[in-house]
């Protein structure tokens, strides 16, 4: 993903033959295909944890699709599909001549991603590997987001050299505890209040989610030219941060929607008008919605734009966040955010 030939980085100390889960340091869901690895840069703190998905037919372990949260020293949400079959020659991959590849999420249609969302695979020394292919960008988030709802993964592979299509399928099953375990790919914070609380042992109470006390828009910060104000201002696209102040019970945030409507003047009246489309955390496609924790604080990081209308003056944004905790409890927040004209 971050060398000039567009190839997608293993994380340094993996290679290729050692992807399959079964040979990571990884913790197994109970019961399930899926593991995970909780890795924490120890100087920059970076989140380079992973969950990783056995294919149900391949009784060697060597086929995996791996959700990671890091490409090198980056932050990045990105998937490697890693297989027993080789997938592409390396000649193929200098050409962008990638493998051609269908996604299904359980019961949904088929989706044939773009080139752009594919990428071959390269180790932490640079070595081409064959048998792997990345996803990025809309078609790693709609994964995700998939899964998390409990979504099995079927990924079919039309390779550049032709011959049968491979088709491999992965389960949800343990994806969405798995993901919680890595903090869903969030920065590790510093200090206690931020870290990852250890499993409660057996037969304790369960976490609860934390109490909300408090909740507000801060700035938002300009998408194009970087400028921060207060308020929202129409026709500029902004990233605006939705801060909740907490105090925490044990439970952590793995998901949130969020839903819009906006208030206007027209012609001497007022009105509202409910807006069809949400934004999602994790990003499941479309805009990318961000979250971090800031000690009890969450902290949701919102891509924002109301355009400019001749006929109609847009005066605020209101936004419903609805937050899914680790423990399945669900919390909503209600805040309007004020919209300047530009």
């Amino acid at each position: 993903m971050t060398n000039r030939r567009n190839k997608a980085l293993l994380l340094a100390g993996f290679c290729a033959s050692l992807l399959s889960t079964s040979a990571l340091a990884a913790t197994r869901v109970p019961g399930t295909y899926t593991y995970y690895s909780v890795i924490k840069d120890p100087i920059t703190d970076l989140n380079k944890s992973m969950v990783s998905i056995d294919e149900v037919n391949d009784t060697a372990g060597l086929t995996a699709l791996t959700v990671r949260c890091s490409d090198r020293d980056n932050a990045a949400l990105w998937i490697t599909l890693n297989s027993k079959n080789m997938l592409l020659s390396e000649d193929d991959a200098y050409a962008g001549n990638l493998p051609a590849l269908t996604v299904r999420l359980g019961q949904d249609a088929p989706v044939v991603l773009r080139s752009s969302e594919v990428v071959s695979v390269s180790d932490s020394s640079d070595n081409f590997k064959g048998k792997a292919v990345g996803f990025q960008g809309a078609a790693a988030r709609s994964m995700v987001s998939g899964l998390l709802s409990g979504k099995n993964v079927v990924v079919r592979v039309n390779r550049p050299a032709g011959g049968q299509p491979l088709t491999y399928t992965f389960p949800a099953q343990g994806f969405s505890q798995a993901w919680s375990a890595v903090r869903a790919c969030a920065p590790f914070g510093t200090g206690s209040a931020a870290r990852t609380p250890a499993p409660l042992p057996s037969g304790t109470r369960a976490a609860e989610a934390p109490k909300f006390t408090r909740w507000y828009f801060t700035t938002c910060r300009d998408a194009s030219s970087g400028a921060v104000r207060t308020g929202l201002l129409a026709g500029r696209a902004a990233l605006c941060d939705l801060v909740i102040e907490t105090i925490p019970n044990g439970a952590r945030p793995v998901s949130a929607t969020f839903h819009y409507e906006l208030e206007y003047r027209e012609g001497g009246r007022t009105g509202k008008l409910p807006l069809t489309a949400d934004d999602h955390w994790p990003p499941a496609g479309g805009p990318v919605t961000r979250f971090r924790n800031e000690g009890s604080n969450l902290v949701f990081t919102l891509p924002l734009n109301v355009r400019v209308r001749s006929e109609r003056v847009y005066t605020s944004i209101n936004v419903t966040a609805e937050i899914t905790f680790n423990n399945g409890s669900v919390k909503r927040v209600y805040e309007p955010l004020p919209v300047r004209p530009n």
